[in-house]
């Protein structure tokens, strides 16, 4: 593990979150994070999945271990943070005793090339030696870690004695005039190494501003998602609150009714009552007339003589004949009686019941967040069978055949934004040709892929060939047919492309593609592209590794 001597435990920005001592060795992951080579070695060993373990980032892809000797390449082949070993080194220079080198009192300076603290009597005889006065001596109560570690002097790395003056683009190394002329003689376009520190600043601080302002929109995202959460939790309070007005409602109705039809039912049963009860009063009146005169035709049978039986007959005939009429009227009241009855409409139930289950339905629907939108975009893992993606899908390198190599972006492409790649190393045993690319119109986690762009997607896409496969039509690009500006002949512009060359497309607001070398604009390869449409790029012939550059917004 790294260790540190004297360092502030509020001093983390130089301390490894593995083993939370000084950086030892700094390897940069994929996601930017960085970690000691050591206990980047020791937690992939323990965590076989090769995630950061403070992003949870893809650091590698577990596949790469079997095609390699172990972890140990893997991790070889992530970048050394030469900065953060920089300022690791300054950090724990500036942590030691500020005590003189020379005289053992205390320092009150620093001398940037030899690193040395120094008081002010032997500082004033550094400046005097002909081996140190050109030295540059610093103020040591003032002087940071960042300054220190950006003012030490560059030694190459072959010949440590000597100050790096050239820098080799075609090796990627700061090198010494000595190599210049030994190893790199070759070497085309050597430039001042300051010359190629500015370039690099400018490059830099383009990028700082990029990925600032991606930050921003980020922010911007993240604030529009909480005011989208809020205004949903706003929308769902007055739902609930119109679900429970509706359904008050509905169940002041339904007691209504209910009430209503008790007492239409308790209507109809008093006067049915009333008229059960008169009838029933009227009939009894009779029965007691017809016991009555029973009575009297039983007694006078009984007892009575010939000529008594006879009177009495002659005196009740007509009374009998008079109530034997009135009883068979009262029958005919009693087969009037009416009877409650209460009949429930099925179908108005049904109907009712589904009504209320159809009364609200909830849906989710896409709302706009914002205008903001992610530019980041990576190699979709649907790709070429000879294909293999590192680097957290930005790298993209042809392992096999120069056929089967079709890369895809992994989200629709955004008017106005260059979606540009980096060749990084070429198969130079292949014939030369353009690096084909263009936009395909089919989603890629729908994609079917072929061997070639050219061959297998001219019905589905714009594919920038030797010639352009426009959706079905053919145009050569030899005459400059396809493009609209100034000396714009796509095979003579474009096919020497040399490891370092960028090429990418861009889809315009017009719904114009245009394609991009280099930074410059080779014109309209098609007009009316439909959208979404998703770019890609064919590692075909000698193109045999590309790297993802930061999307830029052109419009």
């Amino acid at each position: 593990m790294a260790t540190a001597a004297g360092t502030s435990s509020a001093d983390t920005e130089t301390e490894c979150s593995v083993c939370h001592e000084l950086f030892k060795n700094p390897k940069l992951l994929p996601c930017a994070h960085v970690l000691c080579r050591h206990c980047l070695l020791s937690w992939l060993a323990s965590n076989p999945e090769a995630l950061c373990p403070l992003c949870r980032g893809a650091i590698a892809d577990p596949k790469e271990k079997s095609k390699t000797k172990g972890w140990e390449d893997v991790v070889n082949a992530l970048p050394d943070d030469v900065a953060m070993a920089a300022l690791v080194e300054s950090t724990r220079v500036l942590s030691q005793d500020h005590v003189c080198v020379g005289c053992k009192s205390a320092a009150v300076s620093i001398c940037l090339n030899c690193n040395d603290m120094m008081c002010k009597s032997c500082d004033d005889l550094h400046t005097k030696f002909s081996a140190t006065r050109d030295h540059k001596v610093e103020d040591l109560s003032s002087m940071t870690a960042e300054e220190l570690a950006a003012s030490q002097p560059d030694h190459c790395s072959v010949h440590t004695s000597n100050p790096c003056e050239l820098f080799c683009p075609t090796h990627g190394a700061a090198i010494c005039h000595l190599c210049a002329s030994a190893k790199h003689r070759a070497c085309p376009d050597l430039t001042e190494l300051a010359e190629a520190a500015d370039k690099s600043r400018e490059e830099l601080s383009q990028m700082v501003t990029s990925l600032l302002s991606e930050e921003q929109q980020l922010e911007e995202a993240v604030a529009a998602l909480e005011r989208h959460l809020e205004a949903t939790e706003k929308v769902v309070q007055e739902a609930v609150a119109e679900i429970d007005r509706t359904c008050d409602k509905l169940e002041k109705s339904v007691k209504e009714c209910r009430c209503r039809l008790k007492e239409m039912t308790l209507d109809a049963k008093a006067k049915v009552k009333d008229t059960v009860l008169t009838v029933k009063v009227t009939l009894l009146d009779h029965r007691g007339r017809l016991t009555s005169h029973r009575r009297v035709a039983n007694r006078t049978t009984r007892g009575s003589t010939n000529k008594g039986m006879c009177d009495v007959t002659r005196a009740l005939r007509d009374r009998v004949n008079d109530i034997l009429v009135t009883c068979c009227q009262r029958g005919a009241d009693l087969k009037s009686v009416s009877m409650v009855t209460l009949t429930i409409d099925a179908a108005a139930v049904s109907r009712i019941e589904k009504e209320l289950s159809e009364l609200g339905q909830v849906k989710i629907i896409p709302a706009s967040v914002g205008p903001v939108q992610n530019l980041g975009w990576r190699f979709h893992t649907n790709h070429g069978e000879n294909i293999v993606l590192s680097n957290d899908g930005l790298t993209a390198e042809r392992v096999k055949d120069y056929d089967y190599g079709i890369v895809v972006a992994d989200q629709p492409m955004v008017p106005d934004v260059l979606y540009e790649i980096q060749i990084d190393k070429l198969d130079m045993k292949q014939l030369q040709y353009f690096l084909p690319c263009g936009v395909v119109l089919t989603d890629p986690d729908h994609l079917r892929l072929s061997d070639t762009a050219y061959s297998g997607w001219r019905r589905e896409a714009v594919v920038i060939s030797d010639a352009v496969y426009n959706r079905g039509h053919t145009t050569r690009t030899q005459g400059a047919e396809s493009c609209q500006q100034e000396d714009n002949n796509l095979n003579n512009a474009t096919l020497d492309l040399s490891e370092g060359t960028r090429v990418g497309v861009m889809v315009t607001t017009k719904a114009e593609l245009h394609l991009w070398v280099n930074g410059s604009d080779r014109g309209v390869i098609a007009t009316t592209v439909p959208t979404p449409c998703f770019a890609f790029f064919e590692l075909f012939c000698q193109y045999k590794q590309v790297s993802i550059l930061p999307p830029t917004r052109l419009g």
